[in-house]
């Protein structure tokens, strides 16, 4: 019969499950018991399948482990083999080729391991030359592992073969090549196993019937079989093709299914054997078990499971049945009959419907609760009420309800009642605000619901209310009314006193940050945890950070200080202020490395900021930029140390040259004696020369000397920079560029002082390059920010001379001390040079200055005031001698004794008479007694300096008082003194400095004798 329609199926089924679905409670129960029971019966046969597998998977590992033992049994045969034939190989029997005894040594390996065939020795074509069993004419090269054994210089494993020594039968070979000395292979030994003894060599198991191992050379042909097949599975023969193929595809172990030549499937696993693992497998090991035995126990185990599951299933729905009917069907046939008595509000007697189950009387007594609790919620609906309005006016804030549409205040709070007043049933833009004519403009009401018109959550914001002048805090959200419309609930606190505070705090901060931003200091504040808060312009500037960028930010990335001297961080002071409690200070030689790299001396000091309570809420640190100050103090220090030096240079150097004067006087002297052996004159001639020298060295001493002033005279500076230039650079490798500038002013300087600094730095110039360089010295009118950072007169001009090379530079870390005395990095240096550089320029008013890098080269800078003298005023003429007699005698005061005698026998030579004295009261006294007399005191030489007694000076004055046209000169070793630089503004005519020669002292006797 055609069926036309097929979807009518569907038609038929779904009527039959409705009718079922409505036919009695019990037909509904042993339903659902079946529905029930089905997920039961799944689970089983899910769990019996997954038994299965586990059973397989179980049975393969089992089988791989069983190849991984026959596999090492194997590897412990071959090992074996490899053992034997190497210790044989190295035997002197078989390296001497001694073939009786290498059989008798064979046959006695027989019987000690029966599972051997035979062993042999052949030569390398493959003929036998002895073996432990009879043999003839046996040749073995065709054997693979005798080819292996020679080809791979090693020991190799064979195939399946048939023995040709001895016992013709299946084996196994092995083969290990007998070397020579010096490696060279002069032989071969073989072994060969006995297939039908291989079965003693294998830990072979108990195996079922159905399941077998195997082994196998390397062409599939079996080696070993158990238990013995010879029917289906025989020894010498290849194996399943299949089999195989699946073997030589896997380059490991391996395990599949296969039904052997006996119909029987099987879980078959197999593992290669390798001498090594770079080599090709010479043989494998082969287990199998039957699937069959392997399911056996699962496939029990779920036939026996699935006829309890049916069993259990008829019992439990029989009683299902009968209990079902007792405790459901009956009791709820009973409450529906009570239910439909409750529609028309008829309250009967509660229901008696015995032992029933716990929910069924639950509801039996709902049922009859109903009615009688309807009353009792209407009342508690009215409580709920009056707990509501309780709580609303209880608050310290306005509460009130509005409709979103018409705006009318449905209700409003006791709080809010005291403010404005009972505005309930009020528009809230005419009862809230004041000067509304429409919704305020202001209005939530479209914050608070989205597009479909449903709460959007609580939207809170600050107002300043029109009508009472006060602040609120508002929260507006949208709920749901008592009659289901959406209404405004408003919730507002009143801020007012918050707002005056915030003002009053605002303009508190203001202040606060104008007196920080007025300060000539940087000011930087942090919090507790040592991140930035505020900083002042100044500290902005200092750091390189502007406050949006350095707020938040911790303070030792803004703040970055380190020690001058080592480069090492310094140790935060917020958290030194926060630990101590107490204002603190930072260590000396603290630099600031601002954010472009720059690096700034700098002093400060941090202290806690603490509240009225006495909280520690931050840290202020305030610091200034002290780099000019600290190079003013490092000159200061410099100038000071010169001067401590110069103290016991100037003393020493007085002394010194009145010791050189008596000495260098004696010897010219001496030179007068025509009667002198021309030996003893170049003598005397050498040590005038020393003391010339010696007299040169008190002279660089003299220079640090307290007091010394350069006598000056007005000079051009390019002139004295080119003649201490070409003196010191003739003969030297290094070349001289100039740049002068033009119409440079004039200087007052000692010439001979400034041509000893030119020298100095020109000479340390020419040592920092020992391979050659050029010298630039430049000489122009410094500009006015030039000085600005050093110790001299801004106000002044000055004249600005640059010395530089380019030698190896001066390292960071010793610049500063390069004018410090006894300071050099030469090995040889005295420490002097630069420091009587430092000196002298110091003395002429002036300052100087270095700038090195390592491998840059070194620039001299110095800076010389300006003449007031312009150039045409300046004639500078030589006095030429007077050849004037002095008349008259001299009078010589010196406190040296050796030196006054010998300036006496000096005036002698001259032709004048003398008087001596001792010191400046006896000088004056002398010039008392002989005022008037005949001949006259025509020149007087006073000594500066007298230990104890009245020097030059105050002499010279007692004198001039008595004699005003008194003619006086003044002497001392100590040449640098101001009185010796200046000595026409003390009352002397002319300067005679210690040491002094014959021509020294006349011409100061000519200047004498036309003075005044």
């Amino acid at each position: 019969m055609k069926i036309e329609n097929p979807g009518i199926s569907t038609h038929i089924e779904r009527p039959c499950m409705r009718r079922w679905l409505k036919g009695s409670i019990g037909k509904n129960l042993a339903l659902l018991l079946i529905i029930a029971l089905i997920p039961a019966f799944s689970i089983l046969l899910f769990s019996g399948v997954e038994q299965r597998q586990i059973a397989i998977k179980g049975a393969e590992k089992n089988v791989q482990l069983l190849t991984r033992s026959m596999a090492q049994t194997q590897f412990d045969l071959v090992n074996t083999s490899r053992s034997i034939l190497s210790t044989l190989a190295l035997l002197p029997e078989i390296q001497n080729v001694d073939l009786a005894a290498g059989e008798k040594i064979f046959q006695s390996l027989i019987k000690q391991n029966p599972e051997f065939q035979n062993f042999t020795l052949t030569d390398l074509n493959g003929e036998v030359l002895a073996a432990a069993l009879p043999f003839e004419n046996i040749n073995l090269a065709d054997r693979k592992h005798f080819r292996e054994a020679i080809a791979d210089n090693d020991f190799a494993v064979g195939e399946y073969i048939i023995a040709r020594v001895g016992i013709i039968e299946p084996a196994l070979a092995f083969a290990y090549p007998v070397r020579t000395a010096d490696g060279e292979v002069r032989g071969v030994l073989t072994a060969a196993v006995n297939l039908a003894r291989f079965s003693a060599l294998q830990d072979v198991p108990q195996l079922s019937e159905k399941s077998f191992i195997a082994v196998t050379d390397h062409q599939g042909i079996r080696l070993y079989y158990q238990p013995s097949r010879p029917a289906t599975n025989p020894i010498g023969q290849p194996i399943a093709q299949e089999a195989w193929d699946k073997s030589r595809a896997a380059r490991e172990n391996g395990i599949f299914k296969s039904i052997g030549s006996d119909g029987i499937q099987r879980v078959v696993a197999f593992e290669p054997i390798s001498l090594r693992p770079d080599t090709p497998a010479y043989a494998y090991v082969w287990a199998g078990i039957s699937e069959q035995e392997i399911l056996q126990s699962a496939n029990a185990i779920l036939t026996r499971n699935l006829l309890l599951l049916l069993a259990a299933m008829i019992a439990t729905m029989i009683l299902a049945w009968r209990i079902g009917r007792a405790t459901l069907v009956k009791p709820i046939t009973t409450l529906a009959r009570f239910s439909r008595n409750l529609v028309p509000g008829t309250l009967l007697e509660r229901p008696r419907i015995g032992l029933v189950p716990k929910e069924i009387t639950t509801l039996s007594d709902t049922l009859f609760d109903m009615a009688t609790r309807i009353e009792v919620n209407r009342k508690t609906l009215s409580d709920s009420e009056s707990r509501f309005r309780l709580i609303m006016d209880s608050l310290d804030a306005m509460v009130y309800v509005a409709d979103m549409q018409t705006y009318e205040i449905l209700f409003i709070n006791r709080h809010g009642r005291k403010i404005f007043g009972d505005i309930t049933g009020q528009i809230c833009w005419q009862a809230l605000q004041s000067e509304q004519s429409g919704p305020c403009p202001f209005c939530t009401n479209h914050l608070l619901i989205d597009a479909q018109g449903k709460p959007t959550g609580i939207h809170t914001w600050e107002f300043h209310n029109t009508r009472n002048q006060r602040w609120y805090y508002i929260m507006d959200r949208a709920i749901s009314w008592i009659d289901g419309r959406i209404v405004r609930l408003e919730i507002a606190t009143d801020i007012t006193d918050k707002k005056d505070s915030e003002r009053a705090l605002a303009a508190e901060k203001e202040q606060l940050a104008v007196t920080l931003d007025s300060i000539g200091d940087a000011v930087i504040t942090t919090d507790t945890k040592g991140h930035v808060v505020r900083m002042n312009p100044i500290a902005t500037e200092l750091t390189g950070w502007n406050i949006n960028e350095a707020t938040g930010r911790p303070l030792a990335e803004v703040f970055h200080i380190i020690n001058e001297q080592t480069g090492e961080l310094c140790e935060s002071p917020v958290e030194k202020v926060l630990s101590s409690g107490q204002i603190v200070g930072l260590a000396n030689h603290t630099a600031l490395i601002s954010r472009d790299g720059q690096m700034r001396s700098i002093a400060d000091s941090g202290a806690p900021i603490t509240t009225n309570s006495g909280e520690t809420i931050g840290v202020v640190l305030v610091f200034r930029d002290i780099t000019d100050q600290y190079r003013l103090e490092r000159e200061l220090e410099k100038a000071r140390k010169i001067e401590s030096l110069g103290l016991l240079a100037g003393g020493i150097a007085h002394d010194f040259n009145n010791m050189l004067s008596a000495i260098l006087g004696n010897i010219d002297l001496s030179l007068l004696d025509s009667n002198l052996a021309e030996k003893t004159r170049k003598r005397l001639e050498d040590a005038t020369k020393a003391s010339l020298r010696a007299r040169d060295l008190t002279r660089q001493l003299l220079t640090f000397a307290k007091g010394g002033q350069p006598i000056r005279q007005t000079a051009s500076l390019p002139e004295i920079i080119k003649d201490s230039a070409e003196f010191i650079l003739h003969g030297a490798e290094v070349s001289c560029c100039y740049d002068f500038a033009a119409e440079l002013p004039l200087v007052d300087i000692d010439t001979n002082q400034i041509s000893q600094v030119i020298q100095n730095l020109i000479l340390n110039a020419v040592q920092s390059m020992p391979k050659g360089g050029v010298l630039t010295l430049s000489c122009a009118v410094a500009a006015g920010d030039e000085i600005v950072d050093t110790p001299l007169d801004p106000t002044r001009p000055y004249v600005r001379v640059t010395i530089s090379d380019q030698g190896e530079g001066i390292p960071a870390d010793i610049i500063d001390k390069v004018f410090d005395p006894y300071f050099s990095t030469k090995p040889q240096g005295s420490g002097l040079g630069l420091s009587i550089v430092h000196s002298i320029i110091s003395k002429h008013d002036g300052h100087i200055q270095v700038d090195s890098s390592p491998g840059q080269g070194t620039t001299f800078s110095m800076y010389l005031p300006a003449s007031a003298k312009k150039r045409q005023e300046v004639n500078i003429q030589a006095d030429k001698p007077v050849n004037n007699r002095l008349q008259g005698k001299v009078l010589v005061m010196d406190d040296e004794e050796s030196v006054r005698h010998t300036i006496c026998l000096m005036l002698e030579e001259f032709g004048l008479e003398s008087l001596a004295a001792t010191d400046g009261e006896e000088a004056v006294r002398l010039y008392r007694e002989h005022l008037g007399q005949e001949p006259p005191i025509g020149l007087t030489i006073l000594d500066l300096t007298v230990p104890g007694g009245k020097g030059g000076k105050e002499a010279a004055q007692e004198i001039l008082a008595l004699d005003a046209d008194a003619r006086i000169v003044v002497s001392s070793g100590y040449s640098q003194d101001p009185i010796m630089a200046n000595y026409r503004e003390h009352g002397f005519c002319a300067v005679l400095a210690k040491p002094f020669d014959l021509d020294e002292l006349g011409n100061v006797l000519n200047i004498g004798s036309t003075a005044r």
